[in-house]
């Protein structure tokens, strides 16, 4: 059988099957609208995290939900100074089974600390951008502002830092770090060339001491592997 003729016979089918031409017309314009939504969700899915240097409230990363409603103002620990990040900073927390919300309140208290600097203040003069937990992503600044976290000047005017919960629960503990490690991809496509650097880094501190531990199995090389993925 010649090409001419079985491209005839194929035709004729489609002509004499009107219903199965229409239908499966209808289930490849279905593929192909997929497709696309697909491709775009895909390109644009770690922009969509971010505006204007502030992460959008109510997004979740996971079961994960961010809050960024409640961005502090210039204050005892804050300086409002913006800088041009270079890399992001773990830490963690230092404050057993303590959330991401408690976090948040302490740092309001010392901001708002008419104390601060003297020897009658309760607090310390730091700060940083984000706090990590396992189910409460919470920012402080934005991205772009000066918080009081590497312990050097240089960090301080160059890092994003992120503050990671830590949690006598290992499930809790991990998946805080998976949190951390969704939210530096999402910034490191926000801002494109941001590093992955730990605390230590900068002043020596032991710092974020469970990963440099590695306490339930689960260690910095661990971490900053997952990152790069």
């Amino acid at each position: 059988m010649d090409r001419r003729k079985l491209k005839s016979i194929n035709l004729d089918f489609f002509k004499q099957n009107k219903k199965i031409t229409f239908y499966l017309m209808m289930i490849l314009l279905l593929i192909c609208i997929l497709i696309s939504k697909l491709n775009l969700s895909y390109g644009s899915s770690t922009k969509s995290y971010i505006s204007e240097d502030v992460l959008i409230n109510g997004k979740r990363i996971g079961t994960t939900e961010i809050i960024s409603d409640g961005l502090l103002e210039p204050g005892s620990c804050i300086s409002g100074q913006t800088i041009n990040p270079t890399d992001v900073v773990i830490h963690q927390t230092g404050c057993i089974d303590v959330d991401a919300d408690r976090m948040y309140e302490s740092l309001k208290n010392a901001n708002n600390d008419p104390y601060a600097g003297t020897s009658y203040s309760q607090y310390r003069n730091a700060s940083w951008t984000i706090t990590v937990g396992y189910n409460k992503i919470i920012q402080n600044v934005p991205l772009n502002w000066q918080a009081y976290a590497q312990g050097t000047d240089y960090g301080n005017s160059t890092g994003i830092s992120i503050e990671i919960c830590m949690y006598t629960d290992k499930n809790k503990q991990r998946q805080a770090y998976l949190n951390a490690i969704e939210l530096y991809k999402i910034l490191r496509n926000y801002n494109d060339g941001l590093g992955l650097k730990k605390h230590q880094d900068y002043s020596g501190k032991q710092c974020p001491e469970w990963l440099l531990e590695g306490r339930y199995g689960m260690d910095w090389d661990w971490f900053e592997a997952k990152c790069m993925e």
